[in-house]
């Protein structure tokens, strides 16, 4: 399934740059590429694995939104991971890609928080 780590504010957005070194620095064992085409909704893409399970993650070019194919578990991992990268007082949204779930996450949220707010819609 594919989750969402998403916010609103594009001026505020995480730059390629920093995602990649804080990809490189935080998740070692993580494949990393820039963006090759036109595609904006994967200007950064990187691959993890760990225990059996896979992750592919991409970020949109404008820097306020990265994608996760892969377990919820793990995607709740990256998400936590991703609100260190944005300004504290942006409101950080994790959803699914049809949008049938969303909740915000808050510093400090733990995998579990943030799994609950895919349980609880």
């Amino acid at each position: 399934m594919t989750y969402l780590a998403v916010f609103e504010d594009q001026g505020r957005g995480v730059r390629r740059s920093d995602l990649i070194a804080a990809l490189e620095r935080d998740w070692p064992t993580a494949v990393v590429r820039e963006r090759q085409g036109s595609q904006e909704s994967r200007d950064v893409v990187w691959s993890y694995a760990e225990n059996g399970q896979e992750l592919e993650g991409y970020s949109h070019v404008d820097g306020t939104c990265i994608y996760l194919d892969s377990p919820l578990g793990l995607a709740a991992r990256f998400a936590i991971w991703f609100r260190g990268l944005v300004p504290a007082d942006v409101d950080l949204v994790f959803c699914d890609d049809g949008y049938n779930f969303g909740g915000s996450i808050d510093t400090g949220m733990s995998v579990d928080d943030v799994i609950a707010i895919a349980a609880d819609s």
